[in-house]
């Protein structure tokens, strides 16, 4: 008997550590949160209707990031729904504390450096790739950037940042050549919630990071499809985030098969391509709205 509990004991002190990796944040569609909802701390994602071009806000503890910025066609539509949502400085420009760009690509940079060329006041511009890197897009941000006296903030692989009270971790497969294959990962946590941002990850890199960081840092409640859903996900990348709910930056009619993918898993699919998305959390739970025909 002694043994058994022995036993017994040991295996609760070994599971306990890894008790909060297994939790996870039910995630409710189109549902009707509680009265009390907007009085909670909250970690918002907004993922503007931007077709296929990626723009989406992270925001959480009164801190803001942009994650990517679209093509420069989108810059002034964005800029008016930062200025709507109440991100504007004294003098009276959007100000966005961070802005992040997954790799760069036009659909993803080119409307960052025209909102700034517009007004858009910010902190720092993170990036994961070097002032080595050759690629003429990269380039041109940073000197607007640089000319503007705006600090780059060039990340380690793994770094760990903190944006009002959530988790950021930022990482990349170490192998890739192409911008799209050293898209960077962003692995949110807020509480049991958890959010993966995948960028243009494409099926190479998918593996290639797979195989590279632990798989906590993956698990995710809810997860963006990379590479606006051109092609299917490897399974074993899908199988390991498994998440409740995946979105996509794209529209429906074009990526049906990425939606098959995901649907018969029993894991809901949802695109930007039918309006706004907000993805809400208190961290204990999930309240995805869609906005059709906003954008």
């Amino acid at each position: 008997m002694k043994k058994r509990l022995v036993f017994l004991v040991c295996v609760l002190l070994f599971c306990l550590p890894h008790l909060g990796a297994l939790s996870e944040a039910p995630v409710h569609f189109n549902e009707t949160p509680p009265e009390d909802w907007q009085e909670r701390d909250l970690l918002r994602l907004t993922v503007f209707k931007t077709m296929v071009n990626d723009a989406m806000l992270l925001q959480c503890g009164g801190d803001a990031m942009l994650v990517d910025g679209a093509m420069d066609k989108w810059a002034q539509l964005l800029l008016d729904a930062f200025t709507e949502m109440g991100l504007t400085a004294e003098d009276g420009h959007v100000h966005i504390p961070h802005v992040f760009n997954t790799h760069p690509h036009e659909d993803h940079l080119k409307g960052i450096y025209r909102m700034i060329r517009k007004g858009l006041t910010t902190d720092e511009f993170i990036t994961s790739f070097p002032d080595t890197y050759k690629n003429s897009m990269l380039r041109t941000a940073l000197k607007e950037f640089r000319g503007r006296n705006i600090p780059i903030h060039q990340l380690e692989q793994n770094e760990i940042m903190d944006l009002g009270g959530a988790t950021l971790r930022f990482f990349w497969w170490a192998d890739g050549g192409g911008p799209n294959e050293l898209s960077c990962l962003t692995h949110v946590t807020f509480g049991d919630a958890t959010l993966l941002l995948t960028a243009d990850a494409e099926s190479i890199a998918q593996m290639g990071v797979l195989n590279q960081v632990p798989v906590d840092w993956l698990k995710a409640d809810i997860l963006k499809f990379p590479h606006h859903a051109y092609t299917i996900m490897e399974i074993d990348f899908l199988e390991t985030v498994n998440p409740q709910l995946v979105f996509a930056t794209n529209w429906l009619s074009n990526i049906e098969p990425c939606a098959r993918q995901v649907e018969r898993r029993n894991m809901t699919f949802v695109t930007q391509g039918f309006g706004r998305i907000v993805m809400e959390t208190d961290g204990k739970e999930w309240y995805v709205t869609q906005y059709l025909g906003e954008f």
